[in-house]
């Protein structure tokens, strides 16, 4: 087969999208699935295709603006991206096969799956982007996949709200590429993401738009509660979106110069606030629909502090964190969706040892995927005299594993040996665990994955790993893991008495980490320049408008003259 190009993945995906509504009243429901089942498993193997075939990086022009910013709208494609494209493509399918495994005919009928197609479309683009017009232009899509998904699957207040929170931040973070482009033209520079080295300035504009782009997805635009939505297709609404954010931080981190960003310091306080405050509401929450976007903001805070401190194994960092949280929560929500089905005990007992996998891999026990990026970013802390905030994730590594363990280890359902026979789902859920366990006893794996030549450094055997840090520093480093973790255990253990004589500064912290706070206070700005505005504006009503009128013509004419 000749070599594809990048297109090709999101061309398939859109015309999936395009088809699914047509054959919606002349087929039945059943069919509408297979076609679903074709278009996603053709979406993943043709990445997997191009994965395999590559030999060197794929650039398609499009548009050629160079009036405008002096680049071409254009994509790439190299061993990373495509690794992330399969990725996405992969929990595209894990959720197709999710929806097909536990819901009937009719709700299959009148699920969103072309909604689904398109938010992959939009994170797939956003990955092969080549520069930042096309990043812009892929953040615009995305948005768009998910604002039809709020569309689909509710109608009313809740999803009005949900979408002009998302326009807000696809508009904050917009200004802010767009600022980077500014700088750019203004240098005389190119807007590429290639292998050159971009401007200082310009990194830390694109870093902070993208690490605000991951981290107010979860906490400012969480799922509401009203909005009816099923659990597999809550994965994509928090895996797809962070997926294609992690690569495009993994990215621009390798193309970060060697020297620290402007703005390192704000990062770095947002990204311990993340690690410190995103445990705590967990505690009083017992559906994973409304826990996982604190989930998602605690690795948030791990991907924001890899990012800024200028490691030659940011990358790898950002890249090991994002697949491991990708696969651990899909891991939980499947989990926590097959616990609703009476199974055979021999299943169920599978079922909850590849949920224990995520549940450790998410708080960063050894030999697993999670505890290799929690090491190399304990080292390169180190090695920026940043070691208090080691300190700091390891306590809130305590507060973290205890809800979790409440949560997705206690069995919502005995199972049962009447129960029906669901072979599909325990070998996904064993898909997902498999590579969170092999990458995490051999991290080199990681470099056959993405090969020599790519943005990541490469990864020492998990002995070497652990021996390059100094030993006495490397065995109280690992003290304090098992140590956080043992604390964890117990409190899991004492959760209800730690609750009952800790309520209240408990309590308080959850308002904390959910911002509600903020929310109050925006909207009191709002309404109180709401209100002076109304004033100003009444002073030009009526018989007053002539006089207040010639006044402030009158202000304006000395102001012009004096200046």
């Amino acid at each position: 087969m000749p070599l594809a190009t990048p297109l090709l993945p999101i061309t398939i995906l859109l015309l999936g999208a395009a088809l699914l509504p047509l054959t919606k009243r002349v087929a039945r429901g059943h069919v509408r699935y297979g076609l679903t089942l074709l278009v996603a498993g053709s979406f993943l193997a043709v990445t997997l295709s191009l994965y395999w075939s590559r030999s060197k990086d794929i650039i398609l022009p499009l548009w050629r603006p160079a009036s405008l910013f002096g680049t071409e709208l254009g994509y790439q494609a190299d061993r990373l991206s495509l690794l992330f494209a399969a990725l996405i493509g992969f929990i595209t399918l894990v959720v197709i096969i999710a929806q097909g495994a536990f819901l009937q005919s009719d709700e299959q009928y009148h699920h969103p799956y072309g909604a689904i197609f398109l938010i992959a479309a939009g994170a797939v683009s956003l990955i092969f982007a080549a520069d930042l017009v096309t990043v812009c232009l892929s953040w615009s899509f995305l948005d768009l996949g998910l604002l039809f998904l709020i569309a689909f699957v509710h109608r009313g207040k809740a999803s009005s709200r949900t979408g002009l929170r998302l326009l807000a931040i696809n508009y904050l973070a917009g200004l802010a590429l767009l600022a980077s482009l500014l700088i750019l033209q203004g240098l005389g520079e190119t807007a590429t993401l290639q292998t050159t080295l971009l401007p200082s300035r310009v990194v830390s504009v694109v870093l902070l738009a993208t690490l605000m782009r991951l981290g107010l997805y979860p906490a400012l635009v969480a799922l509401p509660v009203d909005v009816e939505m099923s659990l597999p297709t809550v994965i994509s609404w928090y895996i797809i979106p962070f997926s294609a954010g992690a690569y495009l931080l993994a990215r621009i981190t390798a193309l970060a110069p060697v020297a620290p960003l402007p703005g390192r310091e704000i990062a770095l306080f947002l990204g311990s606030l993340a690690l410190v405050l995103s445990p705590f509401p967990l505690w009083f929450e017992t559906s994973l629909k409304r826990a996982a976007s604190f989930l998602v903001l605690n690795q948030v805070g791990y991907l924001a502090l890899a990012s800024t401190i200028a490691s030659p194994y940011a990358a790898a960092i950002i890249s090991s964190q994002a697949i491991s949280l990708t696969l651990a929560l899909s891991l939980l929500f499947l989990g926590q969706l097959s616990s609703r089905e009476p199974v055979p005990r021999l299943f169920h007992i599978w079922t909850r040892s590849c949920t224990f996998v995520a549940v450790a891999s998410l708080v960063g026990t050894p030999l697993t995927l999670g505890f290799v990026g929690r090491w190399l970013l304990f080292r390169s802390l180190i090695e920026a005299a940043l070691g208090p905030l080691i300190l700091l994730s390891l306590v809130g590594n305590s507060f973290l594993l205890s809800p979790l363990l409440k949560m997705f280890l206690e069995p919502v359902r005995q199972g049962s040996n009447q129960g029906p026979v669901r072979p599909l789902l325990p070998a996904v859920m064993t898909a997902l665990a498999i590579p969170l366990v092999i990458l995490g006893l051999h991290p080199p794996f990681v470099e056959v994955l993405v090969g020599q030549q790519s943005a990541l450094s490469t990864i020492p055997p998990l002995q070497v790993l652990i021996s390059s840090i100094e030993p006495p520093l490397s065995l109280a480093l690992m003290g304090g893991i098992l140590l956080s973790l043992t604390l964890g255990y117990l409190m899991y253990h004492k959760g209800e008495i730690i609750v009952a004589r800790a309520g209240i500064s408990l309590e308080t912290l959850t308002k904390v980490a959910k911002m509600e706070w903020l929310n109050s206070a925006v909207g009191w700005a709002v309404r109180w320049t709401t209100s002076i505005l109304e004033q100003l504006g009444s002073l030009f009503e009526e018989r007053r408008a002539v006089g207040w009128i010639l006044l402030f013509a009158t202000l304006v004419a000395l102001l012009v003259l004096s200046s």
